[in-house]
């Protein structure tokens, strides 16, 4: 599998970047969506070319399966089985259960990846659980996290990439999965103290459309009412009345404006 088009670390800090632009304003977000949504136009029939090649790249493994390939799975098991990064497995993974792979050892695997996510006692590198930046002036990271890396003798910075990147990203690749057998999980990770574990776990209830997490994402929220407004943006998904409410409560007038907008376009909460 080549590397050559953006993996999902790439997509990851994308989405990073997105969540951080609603504490200072909505225009960024508002317009790297839309400009995701012109180059997805392409993507797909290059995606297609490169499976028939058996050549696919990581990016291809989202775009395949949000258009739902089923032809790709026999080419996605494969790098499955011989992928050695634990990434990249899990990415695979994501797809074929997208994609609805009988075989459960993907689901398996996923949800594996996922759980030592939510599990995962690392703090937050930014925010405390009120969603306050923590991170004193001359600082890269949170004192807590300087701490905890402290205590278990690995590198700050690692561990803030770790907790960053590479946790949430496990998160989001079983929210993307759109499975609902992930719903107990996801909603456990709504008591994260990690904040975008938290925000991606939202998200995904928000995709398989698990109407009973309404409440639960609304409390999740209150809870972090710092980064309320990023939480909520995954309500706008919803068509119930308790969380347009919240949306209107939580997401900036204009900015809940440009998300409905993009939803009513056909934007999907994690892309076309």
């Amino acid at each position: 599998m080549s590397n050559r088009i953006s993996n999902w670390r790439d997509i990851l800090r994308l989405m990073l970047r997105n969540t951080l632009s609603l504490v200072v304003g909505f225009t960024l977000l508002q317009c790297v969506l839309y400009g995701q949504a012109t180059e997805r136009q392409s993507e797909l029939a290059g995606a297609v070319a490169r499976l028939k090649l058996g050549d696919i790249y990581n990016r291809d493994i989202v775009v395949l399966a949000n258009a739902g390939m089923v032809e790709a799975i026999p080419v996605l098991e494969k790098e499955f089985g011989q992928a050695t990064d634990v990434t990249t497995k899990a990415q695979i993974a994501s797809g074929l259960v997208q994609l609805r792979d009988r075989d459960d050892t993907y689901w398996n695997f996923l949800l594996e990846q996922a759980t030592l996510a939510v599990d995962s006692d690392v703090p937050d590198p930014f925010f405390d659980s009120e969603g306050k930046v923590r991170v004193k002036e001359g600082q890269t990271v949170s004192p807590e996290l300087q701490a905890w890396a402290q205590a278990h003798h690995v590198d700050a910075n690692s561990a803030a990439h770790n907790a960053m990147y590479d946790l949430p990203g496990k998160v989001l690749l079983l929210g993307t999965s759109g499975d609902r057998r992930g719903v107990p999980l996801l909603q456990r990770a709504l008591g994260s103290h990690n904040v975008q574990i938290v925000n991606f776990a939202a998200m995904g209830l928000a995709n398989i459309q698990d109407k009973d997490s309404i409440p639960l994402i609304i409390a999740a929220c209150r809870r972090a009412p710092g980064l309320a407004s990023v939480i909520a943006r995954s309500l706008v998904y919803f068509d119930e009345p308790e969380a347009r409410k919240a949306v209107d409560t939580y997401v900036p007038k204009e900015y809940a404006k440009a998300l409905r907008d993009l939803r009513a376009s056909g934007h999907k909460i994690f892309g076309d």
